[in-house]
Formats: structure tokens, C-alpha cells, sequence
């Protein structure tokens, strides 16, 4: 199928979205981990089991939306929903003064973030041309990381001028949050039948036809199911950062690096994922990441660090767009919302569990540390598997 000029911009338009939508959600959550711990004086067990639920919520929230929007075919009205929940959220992280509040915040925001994220993916692939959806992943997740990067930079700038002033960074993730929703009300349009050779060829949705998810769709789950638990919360980098005797204010721009790699890497690793192995591109991704554990575990200085965090956001960016494509591609079109909504629920059990073991291992170690090690251990086995499966399609 050739490129079709609107569905074109209605990609850029989503894109869009998640570059402001990523900008509002760093802006929080680069603090939101430190604000936990300085304020609230949470234990790191404590915030490992929230921000596990949280995300695992947030999985479930995707489960739904994927299955309902396939159900429904309305995928533009469940992201505005989820899109607009993350606005009324946020003034909760402002007001948060004990684990209760910080918990329910945490929570909600997830949630509301699970609700866009399955139609999102199972969008992007609706508008897609055929064999150009590795592009088009690539595209939307690059503009999502360089938003988290200048989210970044904003979080920076915002705690240095206030004098470490974490309420008033909540506030102001507000504006980019209202923007993203803007765009996507005024400037997203769903495919139609008519327009989309995608949408002529989908049938109605059955809970039965799950059994024509291929064998190699659920290799993936397992890969990603082990892999996920390695996948713990960002915030564990930042307490490493302050371990590392980082200064607050400075906390947010490591989270740039990792942004900035993440989203350059993102669009070429897209481009390879249209021409080569794309399963072997995912364990060069997995590999990096179990490198990214090394030097966090080994390096105790602050210039590792920023090594670690490189390698860090190489990996989401040689990951997290392929995933998403391996995924459409082993997938019928009318069963994408589903195959998004499996993944999401078989991810959201796995980082539910992976927060909980990284929370346990830092109390048990006394320091941010002990996340990495249960890191390597996930990691290295994710790629042995992922390893054994290139082995046996081979042979």
C-alpha cells in the first residue's frame, strides 16, 4: 500500500502527541522517585511496590484499551480519554503529602497513560503503509524520547531556579500534557474502510480467534515477559544518580542523555528493522542492556554513570519501537488491539514483579545497586532465550 497523505499527517499529528506527552510525564517522574524519598522518606521497598503496581496497572489499563478498541473500532476516542486523565492527574502530584496521596497519583497517572497506549500502537499500524511500519514505529517513538529529553532539561532548569522546589516542576507539567491532548483532538484522524485497505480486511473481533496468534508471537512473550522484569522503574536510575553523589537539579539531565540516545537511535533501528533479522536486532538490544547493568554495578564514579546511561537509552532505542513492530507484524489486523493488549498484560505482570525484586535487592544491598544485579540476571537470560530461538529457526 503507498503512503496516503492523510494518514501521513495523522502519524505525524500522533507522533506529536508523544513527543508533548513524553515532555509532561519526565518532567514528574525524573523527580517523582527523589520526592519520595526526601520528602515522603519512603524506603526503597516502599517505592519499588509502588511504582511496580503503578505500571502494572498501567499494563492492565492497556490490556483493556487494546481488546476494546478492536472491539469497538474507536481508537482515537480511548486515547483521548487516557490522554485527558494524565492532565487531571497531575495536580495530584503537586498536592501528594503522604504515600497514600503519591500512591493513588502514581497509580492513576499510569493508568490513564495504559488507556492510550495499546490504540496508540494498534493506530499507528492502521495508518501505516504495508512493509513501512518499522518507519513508522521508529518515527513516533523517536519524537516520544525527545520529549522526555527536553522534559528533561525543563525539570532541570525549573528545580535549579526554585531552589529544589518539586511542587511547582508538578505544575508546570500541565502545559505540554493540555498541548499533546490539543493535537491529538484537532489533528488525528481514524482511518476509515474506505481509505484503508487495513480496515477492508479486518473482521469482527471474537475472543476464539486468539488461537491464530502464531507461535512466534508467543516466543515473544516469554522473551519479553523475562526481559520486562529487567525493565524496572527509571526511578532506579536516578537513585543510583544521587548514590553517585549527583546534586538534585542535576538528576534530570541524565535523564536527557538517555532520552537524546534514545530517541536517535530509535528511527535508524527503525529503518534496519524494515530491512534485516529483526529478531536479531532485538538481542543486539537485549545485550546492551545486560552492558548497561555491568556498568552500573562496577563503575562507582559519576563519569560511568553517564556511560551507563548511554548505553541505557541505546537499549530502549534499539528495543522498544522493534517490539512493537515484531508484534504487528505476527498479527492479524483485526486481532492488533489484542496482540498489543497480551503483550501489555504479559509486560505488566513482569514489571509488577521486576519493581518489587529491585525494591527488595537496593534495601537488602543499602543502595540503589541491588536493582542492577537483579538486572543482569533478567537480562542475561532473556537473550539466552531470545538466542535459542534464532538457533532453532535456523537449524
Amino acid at each position: 500500500m503507498s503512503p496516503n497523505p492523510a494518514h501521513n499527517k495523522s502519524l505525524w499529528a500522533i507522533s506529536w502527541v508523544s513527543f508533548f506527552g513524553g515532555m509532561a510525564s519526565t518532567m514528574a517522574l525524573s523527580l517523582v522517585s527523589l520526592f519520595m524519598r526526601e520528602e515522603l522518606h519512603l524506603t526503597y521497598t516502599e517505592l519499588g511496590a509502588i511504582e511496580g503496581f503503578a505500571v502494572f496497572m498501567a499494563f492492565m489499563a492497556k490490556v483493556f484499551s487494546g481488546i476494546l478498541s478492536d472491539y469497538i473500532k474507536a481508537r482515537k476516542s480511548l486515547i483521548l480519554l487516557g490522554t485527558f486523565g494524565s492532565i487531571l492527574i497531575k495536580p495530584m502530584f503537586a498536592l501528594a503529602g503522604g504515600i497514600f496521596w503519591i500512591f493513588a497519583a502514581r497509580t492513576i497517572d499510569r493508568f490513564s497513560k495504559g488507556i492510550r497506549a495499546a490504540p496508540t500502537d494498534a493506530l499507528i499500524a492502521d495508518l501505516s503503509p504495508e512493509k513501512g511500519e518499522g518507519s513508522s514505529y521508529g518515527t513516533r517513538y523517536a519524537l516520544y524520547a525527545l520529549g522526555f529529553a527536553c522534559g528533561g532539561v525543563l525539570a532541570s532548569i525549573s528545580m535549579h531556579v526554585s531552589s529544589n522546589n518539586y511542587r511547582l516542576v508538578f505544575w508546570l507539567s500541565l502545559i505540554p500534557a493540555i498541548l499533546a491532548f490539543l493535537i491529538l483532538y484537532l489533528y488525528v484522524k481514524e482511518p476509515t474502510e474506505t481509505t484503508n485497505k487495513k480496515a477492508s480486511r479486518s473482521k469482527e473481533w471474537k475472543w476464539r480467534d486468539i488461537r491464530y496468534l502464531p507461535t512466534q508471537f508467543w516466543h515473544l512473550m516469554v522473551v519479553t515477559f523475562i526481559l520486562m522484569n529487567a525493565r524496572f522503574s527509571e526511578s532506579f536510575l536516578s537513585l543510583r544518580a544521587k548514590d553517585l553523589g549527583f546534586a538534585i537539579a542535576a538528576i534530570p539531565l541524565s535523564m536527557v542523555l538517555y532520552h537524546l540516545i534514545d530517541a536517535f537511535a530509535a528511527m535508524p533501528t527503525g529503518k534496519l528493522a524494515d530491512r534485516f533479522n529483526r529478531k536479531k536486532i532485538l538481542l543486539v538490544g537485549i545485550l546492551v542492556l545486560t552492558t548497561t547493568n555491568l556498568v552500573m554495578i562496577y563503575a562507582p564514579f559519576k563519569e560511568a554513570f553517564w556511560i551507563g546511561m548511554l548505553l541505557a537509552g541505546l537499549h530502549m532505542g534499539m528495543t522498544q519501537g522493534l517490539l512493537g513492530t515484531l508484534i504487528a507484524e505476527s498479527t492479524l489486523p483485526h486481532l492488533r488491539g489484542t496482540a498489543f493488549a497480551l503483550y501489555y498484560f504479559v509486560a505488566g505482570v513482569a514489571v509488577l514483579t521486576g519493581n518489587h525484586i529491585a525494591g527488595a535487592l537496593c534495601d537488602w544491598m543499602h543502595g540503589a545497586i541491588g536493582a542492577f544485579w537483579g538486572g543482569l540476571f533478567f537480562t542475561t537470560a532473556a537473550a539466552m532465550y531470545l538466542a535459542f530461538i534464532l538457533r532453532k529457526k535456523s537449524s
